[in-house]
């Protein structure tokens, strides 16, 4: 089993004795139950057992503080694993290039940080449960032979029988849930479709309808299929190994007793089965969860096989902190190609040649689907270029600076997403912040207080423009901005192209803006012209020179 190899390899040095206080309960319990059974097949009813209590309480108290020593060092155990993976998980996330996370997903990474790890996390009690009651079926079947050497035999048959077909219906249920879990990622592939294109959707009744039922139905009615057969598939061996104890019981109470000497005998074995079927419920009960985080297990690891695979190995040099020098970036030959499903290639960018100097203003314009975010993302090095090179003041951007020169770009995609803290500005200038939530008329609406923005709730434009906040305050040489301007009023788009571009070249900062507002185009340096990914011609003052 997947799931208790990885809680035992977890525990380390520490799993001898997690094993121990885990096994200890279930064969304490057992002696419990044989000398319940000795004592209440004493002939003597009227003596008190003074004796046989003590030790009846000892071993009550035993098992009682050794599973809760097991299961406290199982929640800390779990709970060790569970930190470090999240922390894994986020380590090799942050350090994947765009691509690489494009190709995994964010919805992937999330069941695995969610749903697999919660699976985890509620299941590994149960391991604790499952090794005492096993341990309690072991000691109570040795009990057995010591009374019956014939009776034991029985015993060990119907259990291995019980075990045996358990397993197959275990085995075929497991797989089952395997695709069960399959089918529900992508059912809630098709219910985010729905959550984050609920305008679309509602816009659209064929649209509507075409999703939800041979999407969102079609997947929910898959995935309780596949459940109902896995349960089905874990019932039939839970039928099945009642029956074989159903024959055991049959067995010890009317025929055992013909082939031994001893009255008292068959009785306290009726004895100790009827108090291990508790246990046999147990383990039963408890499989199907192992069954599930087995799933949940494969699924981690799967995906932090892909995670360790796409994560680049680390550089040589220093490739932290910010880089706050910056004259020139000169871009050559720069191509990217994206693939299908199926690995062959679709749209393709390039070769691109772009250049930038310090306090120049550069649009870039084009047609949707022309390559213009596809371009920004090879220019900040999101994308790493399938052929070509980028010089930054002379220097080839590698691995070994590639951190260095991300830190020369504040970008506002026009997909952005809105933090609701300043992440990695240590020192916050409160006053500065106030004048821009001024400047951007937010002041009425959102304030800074406990290192966060009281609100992020806000229309498309206004978040925009908070999101054009925090990217003055980050203050970088190279700003870029992906159709700033669309989401907002006149007002503000006057103010956009008349006051803040200029500001911002006024500071020394390079612009390149992705804008297909051509009334504002003389506020540019140059225009590049993009079309079907390649940079069709560059314009400056109105006058086209390449």
């Amino acid at each position: 089993m997947k799931f208790i190899k990885l809680l035992f390899a977890e525990a380390g040095d520490g799993r001898t004795r997690l094993l121990l206080i885990s096994i200890l309960p279930g064969i304490v319990m057992a002696v419990v139950i044989a000398l319940v059974t000795t004592v209440s097949n004493n002939s003597n009813s009227e003596e008190l057992h003074v004796v046989e209590m003590g030790f009846f309480v000892l071993g009550c108290a035993t098992v009682l503080f050794t599973m809760n020593r097991a299961l406290n060092a199982m929640t800390a155990l779990v709970s060790g694993f569970l930190d470090r993976t999240r922390q894994s998980i986020a380590q090799q996330v942050r350090r994947l290039d765009l691509t690489a996370y494009e190709r995994i997903g964010p919805t992937r990474i999330n069941e695995a940080v969610g749903r697999d790890l919660q699976t985890i996390d509620e299941t590994a009690p149960a391991v604790v449960a499952l090794i005492y009651f096993v341990m309690q079926l072991v000691a109570s079947a040795l009990y057995i032979g010591y009374l019956s050497v014939l009776a034991f035999g029985v015993t060990l048959v119907c259990f291995a029988a019980a075990a045996y077909f358990y397993r197959r219906s275990y085995t075929d249920a497991e797989d089952l849930w395997k695709a069960a879990t399959a089918s529900e990622s992508a059912f809630r592939l098709s219910l985010d479709h729905l959550l984050a294109g609920f305008r679309e959707v509602k816009l659209n009744a064929r649209r509507s309808d075409d999703l939800f039922a041979n999407y969102i139905v079609a997947r929910s009615h898959e995935v309780e299929r596949l459940r109902v057969e896995s349960g089905r598939g874990f019932n039939r061996g839970q039928t099945v190994s009642d029956i074989f104890f159903y024959a055991l019981m049959g067995a010890i109470v009317f025929a055992i007793p013909h082939y031994v000497s001893e009255a008292s005998v068959p009785s306290k074995i009726t004895l100790v089965i009827v108090f291990s079927s508790g246990a046999i419920g147990s383990i039963i009960r408890t499989l199907p969860m192992v069954a599930r985080a087995n799933v949940a297990v494969e699924s981690l690891h799967r995906l932090e096989q892909d995670l360790a695979a796409a994560t680049p190995a680390a550089p040589n040099g220093n490739t932290q902190g910010d880089a706050a020098i910056f004259d020139s970036l000169n871009a050559r030959a720069l191509t990217y190609t994206y693939t299908d499903p199926a690995g062959g290639p679709a749209f393709s960018v390039g070769p691109c040649d772009f250049q930038l100097t310090a306090g120049e203003t550069v649009f870039i314009v084009g047609g949707n689907g022309s390559g213009k975010s596809t371009l920004i993302k090879l220019l900040t090095a999101l994308y790493e270029p399938d052929s070509g090179s980028i010089r930054w003041d002379g220097t080839p951007v590698t691995g070994a600076n590639v951190e260095a020169y991300r830190s020369l770009f504040t970008v506002i995609f026009a997909d952005f997403h809105l933090f609701d803290r300043l992440y990695g500005i240590d020192e916050v200038d409160h006053a500065a912040l106030q004048r821009l939530l001024v400047d951007m008329r937010l002041d009425d609406k959102v304030s800074f207080q406990d290192g966060r923005f009281s609100t992020t709730d806000l229309s498309s434009g206004q978040r925009k423009r908070l999101a054009m906040v925090v990217s003055r305050l980050e203050n970088r040489p190279i700003c870029i901005f992906d159709e700033w301007a669309a989401d907002q009023d006149p007002e503000f788009r006057k103010y956009y192209y008349e006051v803040l571009l200029p500001e911002l070249k006024a500071e020394g900062r390079a612009v390149i803006a992705i804008t297909h507002d051509d009334r504002y185009f003389h506020f540019a340096d140059r225009l590049v012209w993009m079309d079907e990914g390649q940079i069709t011609r560059v314009e400056k003052t109105g006058v086209e020179f390449a």
